[in-house]
């Protein structure tokens, strides 16, 4: 299965058009290519799944297919109001992406598996204290 970068690149930046509150764009987005999809899976299912080697091989099967991921990563505000508003806004980009990349013919699929808060997981994927992993985005193409 192979996912155009080109179109993939494309409707992350269009989706950016979402409303957002003073133009903050609250939002970070990771791509894993295809070929990065089996060490990705085997770094962080160590952590998901310790001690379950079935689950960590039954993910490294299931991501491995897929065209590629996209991680959706949120940035935070300690402020409750512009928090909200971040979140609000971060939800606008994440439906605009995934409309765009439909139309450009790619196939997505949101997870947000419980893991995702594993603070081990978190710091092997990057993610920065003051942000929130929403998910993975799964890419696939449309057949």
């Amino acid at each position: 299965m192979h996912i155009d970068d080109a179109l993939l690149y494309q409707a992350i930046e269009k989706a950016a058009d979402a409303p957002n509150h003073g133009m903050r764009e609250p939002w970070r987005v990771v791509h894993v290519p295809k070929d990065r999809l089996g060490d990705m899976s085997k770094d962080i299912s160590k952590f998901a799944f310790p001690n379950e080697l079935d689950k960590q091989q039954c993910h490294y099967d299931a991501v491995t297919k897929l065209g590629g991921m996209l991680l959706l990563i949120l940035k935070t505000d300690p402020r409750q109001r512009q928090n909200d508003e971040k979140y609000f806004a971060f939800g606008a980009y994440a439906q605009n992406l995934m409309l765009l990349l439909y139309e450009a013919g790619i196939s997505t699929c949101w997870k947000s598996q419980l893991y995702i808060y594993d603070p081990k997981v978190r710091k092997t994927l990057g993610i920065k204290k003051d942000e929130v992993l929403a998910g993975f985005l799964y890419l696939t193409d449309l057949e």
